[in-house]
């Protein structure tokens, strides 16, 4: 039965903290956060961290409403869209090792496109990372394509190989979550991998010690929060579980995302030109920077956006359920990471708030 998230932030505060000690805490996002769990989410988690060093990590509000069991650093979150810079930072370290380019087309690696017409240019691999590639979104609903739960990336690489594209390649930024799905299973075929997922754990998540991070199956589905709809304290449970990889789907926690933050502050996956390529703004075929219908333009996997004399690269996720804000001051070197498990959670304002606040 859904209660009030007043409540919910309430009986929170008043539950012992001592497992969380050891977590370094900034008293003002306290306040910042209160009145967003109270409207738009049972629970939120929040880090803040500056140069690789962890400045605050904290739950607040409820994991599961009906057992009223609390956020904490270590439960587990969807990231959903927030997921697709994971899948890019593994073809970084892909191109890094030789195993293709950004030029390269991605009939090469997936052979299922061989015989694809696009229509003009081969769409490529630079293409896919910067969603220039046109590609239509298999989450429409056309009915050509029997999408469900346990849809696999090949059923829906058999049905974009078949698909005209939405326009030629590299020549408008179109959001897609087709693209990074073909691009996951882009990086398995580089690899010789069965999935995505055995990528990004022995590339990524294995280097870096992230144990509570993992693609479509949670680490340990004891720690996943529980999703909701709703505001004001009027929530419902929502959930749509799916099986695709590449556009979503990586399950995490505040913990391993300080790990994976602290990694790319300190370039300890990829060689520092080729960290500062992922936060950098892709281009047309013509050679013009992309620039999306908010202004902003896109690297490997983040939004790149320029204010206030800063410059930022962030990504925001939302599916059934969750709702997920990751972003980097470039400029500053602060990072806020906000993650709810609301999906109508207004998590990039929170996070906007919590970087006015550090001023």
């Amino acid at each position: 039965m859904p209660k009030p998230a007043t409540a919910l932030f309430a009986i929170l505060m008043a539950l012992p903290t001592s497992a969380f000690a050891q977590d370094p805490q900034l008293e003002a996002i306290d306040q910042i956060v209160a009145p967003y769990l109270e409207s738009t989410a049972p629970g939120l988690g929040v880090l803040v961290m500056q140069d690789g060093e962890i400045l605050h990590i904290q739950g607040y509000g409820f994991a599961d409403i009906d057992t009223q069991s609390p956020v904490d650093p270590d439960s587990l979150f969807d990231l959903a869209s927030v997921s697709k810079q994971m899948t890019a930072l593994a073809v970084m370290l892909q191109i890094e090792d030789g195993l293709y380019t950004q030029d390269t087309p991605i009939a090469d690696l997936l052979p299922v496109f061989a015989d694809t017409d696009f229509g003009g240019r081969p769409v490529t691999v630079g293409d896919l990372v910067h969603h220039l590639g046109g590609m239509t979104d298999y989450l429409s609903g056309d009915e050509s394509l029997d999408y469900n739960a346990g849809t696999t990336n090949a059923q829906v690489l058999d049905w974009l190989a078949e698909q005209p594209l939405d326009h030629a390649a590299g020549r408008q930024f179109d959001y897609s979550n087709s693209g990074y799905l073909t691009l996951g299973s882009l990086v398995a075929a580089a690899d010789e991998a069965n999935s995505l997922a055995e990528v990004l754990q022995s590339r990524i998540w294995d280097e870096l010690g992230m144990d509570s991070t993992a693609l479509v199956t949670p680490a340990d589905a004891d720690r996943v929060v529980t999703g909701y709809a709703g505001e004001d304290g009027d929530f419902t449970i929502s959930h749509d579980p799916t099986a695709t990889e590449g556009d979503g789907n990586v399950f995490t926690s505040l913990r391993d995302l300080a790990l994976y933050e602290s990694a790319l502050s300190g370039h300890a996956l990829l060689s520092e030109a080729a960290t500062e390529t992922l936060f950098s703004n892709g281009t047309y075929t013509n050679g013009e920077a992309i620039e999306d219908e908010d202004g902003a333009g896109y690297g490997f996997g983040w939004s790149i956006e320029h204010a206030g004399g800063d410059t930022y690269a962030s990504h925001s996720g939302s599916w059934m359920g969750t709702a997920t804000y990751y972003q980097r001051n470039l400029t500053s070197g602060v990072t806020v990471i906000v993650l709810a498990n609301g999906e109508d959670a207004d998590v990039t304002g929170i996070a906007a708030e919590i970087e006015a606040a550090l001023d």
